[in-house]
């Protein structure tokens, strides 16, 4: 697509690689614009059923671009839709693999909060530093880290500027797999693959479902779930499941 956006297919996997190494894949207006125009053309096709997003050599992705936004006044930067294109990747529909080596912080980090399953090598870092700078995270950060690590955690990140490690991005729920060295990208590859197995509506239903669970009250949660579950039983995929079952056979699912 460019120099600072790669995009790769797996079969039934997508990979969209950030790759600007002489900024450590910093994220800038315009190598956001291009992540969320691979994103939405994986989403949008029919055979890819993941996506896994990773960062070449050494970062996933080590914040905003400082300079791209220096030099912006307050109303050009929240009017400009910088941040919201971190909005644009929560909308994806499919399922979103982080494979993370090195540095995930700032805008990086929350590019990986958002994504729905992150993968982390042992030698990973991720924080929040803005306020060391004189600014706050702005795509969600104060937010989405809350809701995965809890109040006090989350302001010792924000305000102190505490680095995680990989095992400790475990323990708190940020990351849901420790790789070995080198093999993050293989690892989410791996996960991804397996989800590109399963009925990609119930995929995508119950992706619904799972975010919903943190904007929704428990009962709330269960009637939306409830509903959807029931909308899969008319599916052309549920009816292959079971048959599939029955006959002790890999099902073949079409996504309807």
């Amino acid at each position: 697509m460019s120099d600072t956006i790669k995009t790769l297919t797996h079969g039934n996997v997508g990979q969209v690689v950030l790759d600007r190494p002489e900024k450590m894949n910093a994220l800038d207006r315009a190598t956001l614009d291009m992540l969320v125009d691979a994103l939405r053309a994986f989403d949008s096709n029919s055979t890819i059923r993941a996506i896994v997003i990773s960062g070449a050599k050494r970062a996933f992705a080590a914040g905003a671009d400082i300079g791209a936004l220096a030099s912006a006044g307050p109303v050009e930067l929240y009017t400009s839709g910088f941040s919201d294109r971190w909005d644009d990747v929560a909308a994806i529909r499919k399922p979103i693999i982080a494979a993370i080596s090195g540095y995930a912080l700032g805008g990086g980090l929350e590019l990986a909060l958002i994504c729905d399953i992150v993968v982390c090598e042992s030698s990973t870092v991720l924080g929040l530093p803005e306020t060391a700078i004189g600014v706050m995270p702005g795509a969600g950060g104060t937010q989405r880290l809350v809701r995965s690590v809890g109040k006090s955690m989350a302001m010792e990140i924000i305000l102190a500027g505490r680095r995680l490690t990989a095992e400790e991005a475990l323990r708190v729920g940020i990351a849901s797999t420790i790789a070995e060295e080198g093999t993050s990208e293989a690892t989410a590859l791996e996960i991804a693959s397996r989800i590109s197995t399963a009925a990609p509506l119930a995929i995508s239903f119950a992706k619904q479902a799972v975010l919903q669970s943190q904007e929704m009250h428990l009962a709330a949660g269960i009637r939306f779930e409830r509903a959807l579950a029931s909308v899969l039983v008319a599916s052309e995929d549920r009816a292959e499941g079971m048959v599939a079952f029955s006959e002790r056979r890999t099902a073949r699912f079409i996504g309807r």
